[in-house]
């Protein structure tokens, strides 16, 4: 009977052992997994894995005032887009950002239609109108409001058969890969010279990501108190940078290699790579023309891959916890992808700057961006409790197996007596 016990308990820690082990591969509550069949579409992003997910209300107030004198300005704010394979603006992306605009209002005395929404070459959607301020019309406001899923994608087990063919005449190409400017400066001989050495001339685009955001990992220091941004080359040069200098590098040694990259700028509701916000949670950030700031402002990057679409990677938090690279968290909201920004009259910035405006004035002025992020929904607690329970199992297993071996090596001991 006692072995009978005995072996009961090790089957049953065993199999309790090898389902946990199991776990992280196939049986999330709420996985989905995409695999590409021969007629699926080339605009479909394929072999993603959506982990876990946290729903946030968003709300976005956005007010500038004319203290004193008067002004004429024009005004650019960007929308938080909705990223995800249904949507017309982001072909071959996995559901990065599932964003829908619950209400959108400006406020003040100026003309409805000075209101514009427009998308620009990479499909960042923005918000520009014009605004004359002065002692009788002193103030404008822009509000918004989303509700928006963000979700953890990983793409795992992508085999070489998985990938397809670069089209390089693709419009992709001319946008995130061909060109070369001061933040990514792919002609750079240095640049090309230690892309080359990084990487193999047989290795696919995967392989020669994963070595690059490794190398950038190893290499460079993080810098956060740079003033301003100053580029792969740069960075490179002095082996320093902060996420854009991160991301900047990373993109331009993927382009190097004839991999199309961009960068994707956002804010994250936390810097803690392992939080996971619960339902109520609130958090509120804020840009104002005293100076105060605690948007938490981050860069990282998409490569393209053929018949797989646009992979998530973020080289300054791989660097950290080594699990950055072909997967992306729930806690990054996306604003922009791309670089070079266009603004009137004449300015050009490489990142979006946030919020934007420009003009004329004469007199005092003031301005406050505000960003509250409400949790309504997370999609990770069921996950933690089956992970409870599988590990209450094996302990529970464990003990009852070594109280059993005991019990038996005592008999033993008096038979031999």
């Amino acid at each position: 009977m006692s072995k009978r016990i005995v072996i009961i308990c090790y089957i049953i820690t065993l199999s309790s052992l090898i389902f946990s082990a199991l776990l992280p591969q196939s049986l999330f509550l709420n996985e989905l997994n995409y695999i590409k069949t021969s007629n699926s579409s080339e605009e479909f992003p394929s072999n993603f894995q959506v982990r876990q997910s946290v729903t946030y209300i968003v709300e976005v107030n956005f007010s500038f005032t004319q203290i004193s004198g008067f002004g004429d300005y024009f005004f650019k704010l960007p929308r938080l887009n909705d990223r995800q394979p249904s949507s017309t603006l982001t072909p071959m992306c996995p559901p990065f950002q599932e964003s829908e605009l619950l209400y959108h209002n400006l406020y003040g005395n100026i003309p409805a239609q000075t209101l514009i929404n427009h998308t620009d070459r990479f499909q960042n959607t923005y918000d520009s109108y014009n605004a004359s301020l002065n002692f009788a019309n002193p103030e404008v406001k822009l509000s918004s409001k989303y509700r928006v899923k963000l979700n953890e994608i990983s793409f795992d087990n992508i085999l070489p058969s998985d990938i397809g063919i670069y089209n390089t005449s693709h419009e992709i190409f001319e946008l995130y890969c061909n060109q070369s400017n001061t933040f990514y400066n792919r002609t750079d001989p240095d640049l090309i010279n230690l892309s080359n050495t990084i990487v193999n001339p047989t290795d696919g685009p995967i392989t020669k990501a994963g070595k690059i955001i490794n190398w950038i990992s190893e290499n460079i220091e993080y810098n956060g108190s740079l003033d301003k941004e100053i580029g792969a080359s740069e960075a490179y040069s002095i082996l320093m940078g902060d996420c854009s200098e991160y991301s900047s590098l990373m993109i331009t040694l993927l382009r190097i290699q004839n991999i199309p990259a961009r960068k994707v700028t956002g804010f994250c509701v936390s810097n803690v790579h392992n939080f996971k916000p619960e339902i109520g949670d609130e958090f509120i950030f804020h840009s104002r023309s005293d100076g105060t700031l605690n948007l938490l402002g981050h860069a990282w990057i998409e490569y393209y891959v053929p018949n797989i679409g646009w992979i998530a990677c973020d080289p300054t938090w791989h660097q950290v916890t080594g699990t950055y690279f072909n997967q992306i968290d729930y806690l990054r909201f996306n604003y922009n992808v791309g670089e070079h920004f266009f603004f009137p009259p004449d300015q050009l910035h490489s990142e979006f700057p946030l919020p934007y405006a420009t003009g004329f004035p004469s007199g005092a002025y003031s301005y406050e961006f505000e960003l509250k992020v409400t949790v309504v929904d997370t999609n990770y607690l069921g996950l933690d409790l089956l992970m409870l329970i599988i590990i209450a199992i094996v302990i529970v297993s464990a003990v009852i197996f070594l109280i059993t071996l005991l019990v038996l090596m005592k008999r033993k001991r008096k038979v031999d007596y």
